[in-house]
């Protein structure tokens, strides 16, 4: 179920579980986490390690093995705790991408784009092609 406060989403996600790092605005330090929901837009960022939002990041991810991490300048705008308990959803960020270089932005389009195409006809089905 989408939310509300989400619908206003000019690109819509996509289910990924990528491995993303991220370091707050002139902080040295990196954080390890994951990335279970992409957008041309933005990007749910699963993590512990939560900042406040307006905070802007920097993060790295992997969209492909053979190339370098698409490096992105993100905003938080929303962030969810978690439960306490650990059985509600897990903590993490919701970040709005700001700032990309034009190559990186072609090629997050591309694996958008792929993952789209394998969601709607389905990868490895052995399909004439």
């Amino acid at each position: 179920m989408v939310t509300g406060s989400r619908e206003h989403r000019q690109h819509p996600r996509v289910e990924t579980r990528l491995l993303a790092v991220f370091r707050k605005d002139l902080d040295l330090e990196e954080t390890d986490s994951l990335m279970t929901n992409l957008s041309l837009g933005g990007a749910f960022v699963k993590t512990p390690n939560l900042v406040p939002p307006g905070t802007v990041t920097h993060l790295r991810f992997y969209v492909d093995e053979e190339q370098a991490p698409l490096a992105v300048v993100a905003e938080v705008v929303w962030v969810r705790r978690g439960s306490p308990d650990g059985g509600g959803p897990p903590p993490g960020m919701g970040v709005r991408f700001q700032q990309m270089s034009p190559e990186d932005q072609g090629r997050l389009t591309r694996y958008l784009a792929r993952l789209v195409e394998e969601d709607l006809f389905g990868a490895g089905d052995g399909g004439s092609g």
